[in-house]
C-alpha cells in the first residue's frame, strides 16, 4: 500500500514540476510576442507552423494535444488577425490546410531568433551535467509518453 500511495506523490510531485516548467515556457513566449496580444496556445501553433510548414488542421490538434474544434477557434482568431491563413488542398478540396502569412514571417523570424537566444541563454547557465540529465529525463518523458500513447 505505501509504494501506491509513494507512487501518487511522486506522479503527483513530477506533475507540478513539468507545469511550473510549462508556464514558464509559455510566460516567456507571451513576454515575447506581447505586442501582438497573443495566447499560449495561439503562440504555440505559431511556432508549430514556423517549424513544420503548413500542416493540416488535424496534425495541429495532435501536436499540440488539444481537439479539432479548439485549434480550429485558435485558427479562427489567428486568421482575422492575418498571421494564418487556411488553404485547400487542390488535390483533395475537403483537405484544409493552415499557414502562416508573409505579414507574419516577416515579424515572426524576428521574434523566434530572439526567442531562441533567450532560451539559449537561460541554458547555458547549466553544466555540461545538468543538461546530460535535462536531456535524458525529456528523452525518457517522451519514450514514456510514446509507449503509452500505442497502448
Amino acid at each position: 500500500m505505501d509504494a501506491n500511495i509513494n507512487q501518487v506523490k511522486d506522479t503527483l510531485s513530477l506533475f507540478k514540476v513539468f507545469k511550473k516548467v510549462m508556464d514558464n515556457i509559455h510566460k516567456n513566449m507571451e513576454e515575447h510576442f506581447k505586442e501582438f496580444n497573443l495566447t499560449g496556445p495561439q503562440i504555440m501553433l505559431i511556432m508549430i507552423l514556423f517549424h513544420n510548414g503548413k500542416m493540416k488542421i488535424s496534425d495541429l490538434s495532435s501536436k499540440m494535444s488539444l481537439s479539432n474544434s479548439t485549434v480550429s477557434g485558435i485558427v479562427d482568431r489567428l486568421e482575422k488577425q492575418d498571421f494564418v491563413k487556411r488553404i485547400r488542398s487542390k488535390d483533395d478540396r475537403r483537405v484544409v490546410y493552415v499557414e502562416v502569412t508573409s505579414k507574419l514571417k516577416k515579424v515572426g523570424k524576428a521574434k523566434r531568433d530572439r526567442i531562441e537566444k533567450s532560451v539559449q541563454f537561460i541554458i547555458s547557465s547549466a553544466t555540461p551535467e545538468e543538461m546530460d540529465v535535462i536531456k535524458k529525463g525529456l528523452l525518457t518523458l517522451e519514450k514514456v509518453i510514446d509507449r503509452k500513447n500505442k497502448e
